[in-house]
Order: structure tokens, then sequence, then C-alpha cells
């Protein structure tokens, strides 16, 4: 979840399942304000929203949880040993 309030806003009113990749071109590093990206997506989106500089330059873990089993997709901040400790405090 993004730590950000412009983008808490945009989900929370989608009133859909929202997924958006990070910001940068891929096998380049993640911008962390829009400055890094504004030359590599100018004319290719249609619209930036400048939501200020990230806290976190690192990529979004992605996870896939079937039957409660957890398999990480892509590393990212949150790491294997997060997931492990979150899944042990949740179990009743």
């Amino acid at each position: 979840m993004p730590d950000n309030k412009i983008i808490h806003k945009v989900i929370e009113n989608s009133n859909l399942p929202l997924a958006a990749p990070s910001a940068n071109i891929s096998s380049k590093p993640s911008g962390t304000c829009i400055e890094d990206i504004k030359d590599d997506f100018d004319g290719k989106v249609d619209l930036m929203v400048d939501g200020g500089k990230c806290n976190i330059g690192i990529e979004s873990t992605v996870v896939k949880v079937i039957d409660g089993v957890p398999t990480i997709l892509r590393p990212g901040f949150i790491t294997e040993d997060d997931i492990k400790n979150t899944i042990r405090s949740c179990k009743t």
C-alpha cells in the first residue's frame, strides 16, 4: 500500500481493485520524485500526478497467496521474514 495521501484518495474513491507498477522503465531504478521519471514518461502517459518525494525508493513486494501459502513473485521492501512474521502473528 503506498504511503501517499493522494493515491489513498484515488484508491478509496475508485471502488475497484487497483494495481499499479512502479514508475520506472523496465530495468531502470524506480524514481523517488517526478523529476526522476518525467523525461521517461513524457508523451507516453496521459497524466502524471506529483505527490511529492517518495519515502522509499524500493520496489513493492508482490505476493501470491493460494490456500494460505504465500509465494513471493517479486521481492521488494517487505521481506520474506516480514511476511512469515506477519502470518505467524495472524494465526489463532
